[in-house]
């Protein structure tokens, strides 16, 4: 049982021995694995910052930036995939795009009024 529980201990601090840092991938797996951590934290802020984004806008200016924000889903869905398969990269440089478009959007609307065009932009 010491036996065990001693085993047990070693490999949980060894644990961080195997830990990948994502600061500096060295294989093509934590390459992998990085992106698709930061595919899940891109999906969660892209979320986060199109609801504070649409609450800054009046009802038509909602049904645009909607509207666009469909049309960019099917783009980045069309440009970052291969067959079955999705290509990170891609996906996570699309995704950072347009957070830093919504963050736009939502500062340009709160002080100098809103841009139709930012708002139907599909890139």
């Amino acid at each position: 049982m010491k036996a065990l529980l001693l085993a047990g201990s070693l490999f949980i601090a060894s644990g961080s021995a195997f830990a990948i840092s994502c600061d500096s991938p060295r294989t093509p797996y934590d390459r992998a694995y990085c992106a698709s951590l930061e595919l899940v934290q891109s999906d969660e802020e892209l979320n986060q910052q199109y609801k504070k984004t649409i609450t800054t806008l009046n009802a038509g200016q909602k049904k645009s930036l909607k509207d666009s924000q469909i049309a960019w889903l099917k783009v980045r869905d069309r440009d970052c995939t291969e067959g079955d398969t999705l290509l990170l990269m891609c996906a996570n440089e699309k995704m950072r795009s347009r957070i830093d478009l919504l963050k736009r959007i939502e500062r340009e609307c709160r002080n100098a009024g809103c841009d139709s065009a930012q708002l139907s932009r599909v890139e």
